[in-house]
């Protein structure tokens, strides 16, 4: 099993909004977190691939210029019919 490395933050992910059914049932205020560059397991893989990009960005200090908060970015899932949004 990989081992978090010392040199990336870690980052937390947390349900902001569930609109609709969410397939793997995630509530709000749920929290995972990547632990230096480990994915937390539990979060829906395909969330996951729409936080990992952002997850990424938020690791290496980058950001989003539309966020008001440099340190938070919000995505959602891919499911348009069932939208659950996280917060990173």
């Amino acid at each position: 099993m990989a081992k978090p490395s010392k040199k990336i933050p870690d980052i937390k992910v947390t349900v902001e909004s569930v609109k609709g059914k969410c397939s793997l049932d995630h509530k709000v205020g749920e929290e995972f977190v990547f632990k230096g560059g480990i994915a937390p397991s539990g979060l829906c893989t395909e969330a996951m691939l729409t936080i990992i990009p952002v997850a990424r960005t938020l690791m290496f200090g980058g950001t989003h210029f539309w966020e008001k908060d440099p340190n938070v970015i919000s995505v959602c899932c891919p499911d348009p019919k069932n939208l659950v949004v996280f917060e990173v």
